[in-house]
């Protein structure tokens, strides 16, 4: 395998290139932003209260949480009327942020498909769209979007090519993007290659890192969401590695985003040692000073369709981080399981968060041996992965996480993507963590690989049955299903 591409920072040069010749001609919005310099300019007009790295790194140090709630509709007056209705019913303030999600077209460079459906949404009266088109739109309808908020704005640039969508939203002054890589083609992609897609993320990454260096810090959002059950080591490697390509283009702030799998142990195991394994390879490689902070994505797996189990759903994915000390909270919205997020069902899933922090308080899951146990392990199983991709790539993490889907060291279980192996298979263990049923080609260490066991055979006995793939896929519609007394 002849693998180009190398985690090495793009130079300006080929930075204004490929914004030049591949990025602003994709739409005729790109025209608005070809002046840089006016771009970062526009972008310093904000005020640093909607700053979302400056807002992250205030709650890291204050120990506090940020609610992230979510919205996405076609039209722009949809957007503004959806975001104040939120911020005004829930009073989501000083402790909120945005993520704001693109549509399926603007998420695979359907533009044109993306036009019609904003103007079937006019004549419809109704959003017609999954989400926000921004490349469609341009700058200065982000940037309307922008004033209209009091919060800090976070764009979901999904997808193989993001490029436009970030410099959009970024020459709006909106300082949160998502900028990944092996994560997003696990999610979301069926035959994107992934050193094209490690290629198209450095320039956002770039273009992030430049934003930093001219006086409007960015905060990039290194997701490892996948498809909503995986394993938590391979959700850990993921974004450590990511972390490394992002900070190898300038960017000073990631937001470590996690799917949880909702067992609080092995979640907050998760998170911790991703942390702490970002700052650590970060600083083998002379990034002394990047931060990080951690958060919690809301469990990815099925949803409930009824309100009062979508309440207990929300419930859960808050106090895991809260207890965990997690400052990000990503909230899920109680129509999750029958439509796209409404502004009164966000409404009631901040209300609902809120109430949640105010009753728990400062309380913090104590040490305990469980949770040492279970980083121990985690943090054994991310190094040995680490250390295999960064072997394999000569000490480059870009050439090794190529060649490492390539020989199917890393592998998870559930996605579209066609070079994934897919021999890997997962199940929960009798506290509901997602333990190894088999672990295909991963380099497991002999402990780790005991221990996934061990937990395994302890469901087995409690249950009186064995682990097979009835059990995987009864574990995979579990959250959606699971009534009291079953």
């Amino acid at each position: 395998m002849s693998i180009k591409i190398r985690n090495r920072r793009l130079t300006d040069e080929e930075f204004f290139k490929i914004r030049r010749e591949e990025v602003l001609p994709q739409w005729k919005t790109g025209k608005a932003i070809e002046n840089f310099a006016e771009c970062i300019a526009a972008a310093k007009e904000f005020p640093e209260e909607k700053n979302h790295a400056m807002k992250m790194k205030g709650a890291k140090e204050a120990d506090k949480h940020i609610l992230i709630a979510a919205f996405g509709r076609a039209l722009t007056e949809y957007m503004v009327d959806g975001l104040t209705f939120v911020e005004r019913e829930s009073e989501l303030g000083p402790d909120g942020l945005w993520q704001i999600f693109s549509d399926s077209y603007t998420r695979k460079n359907r533009y044109e498909k993306a036009a019609d459906g904003i103007e079937r949404s006019r004549q419809e009266g109704m959003s017609m769209l999954n989400g926000w088109p921004v490349v469609n739109y341009g700058v200065e309808e982000a940037r309307t979007i922008n004033r209209a908020s009091k919060l800090p704005l976070h764009y979901v640039t999904c997808d193989e090519d993001a490029r436009l969508a970030a410099d959009i939203v970024l020459a709006a002054g909106w300082s949160g993007i998502t900028a990944v890589t092996l994560g997003e083609l696990i999610a979301h992609s069926k035959d994107g290659p992934l050193e094209k897609q490690i290629r198209m993320n450095q320039y956002i990454m770039r273009a992030a890192g430049k934003y930093t260096e001219n006086g409007v810090p960015i905060c990039t959002w290194t997701a490892s969401n996948l498809t909503g059950y995986d394993i938590a080591a391979y959700r850990s490697f993921v974004c450590v590695s990511q972390a490394l390509l992002a900070a190898e283009q300038g960017v000073k702030h990631q937001f470590i985003e996690h799917g949880i799998n909702m067992n609080m142990i092995q979640d907050i195991a998760m998170i911790r040692v991703t942390e702490k394994l970002c700052y650590e390879y970060s600083e083998r490689y002379g990034y002394k000073d990047s931060e990080y902070y951690g958060g919690a994505f809301s469990f990815l797996g099925a949803w409930p369709a009824r309100q009062e189990e979508a309440d207990a759903m929300i419930a859960w994915n808050v106090v895991i981080p809260t207890l965990g000390g997690i400052p990000g909270i990503i909230l899920k919205c109680r129509d999750e399981a029958v439509a796209t997020p409404s502004k009164e069902g966000m409404a009631g899933s901040v209300r609902l968060a809120r109430h949640l922090l105010t009753i728990m308080g400062t309380q913090r899951l104590p040490p305990n041996d469980a949770l040492r146990l279970e980083e121990q392990m985690l943090e054994m199983e991310v190094r040995a992965l680490m250390e295999k991709c960064l072997e394999a790539g000569d000490g480059d993490v870009a050439v090794g996480m190529c060649k490492g889907v390539e020989a199917g060291w890393i592998d998870t279980m559930l996605t579209p993507w066609k070079y994934n192996h897919g021999k890997v298979v997962v199940v929960r263990d009798a506290q509901g963590a997602v333990r190894y049923l088999d672990s295909g080609d991963i380099p497991l260490p002999k402990e780790v690989r005991e221990y996934h066991r061990e937990k395994i055979a302890e469901r087995e006995r409690l249950e009186g049955r064995k682990a097979d793939l009835k059990m995987v896929v009864d574990d995979i519609t579990r959250a959606s299903t699971l009534r009291s007394g079953t």
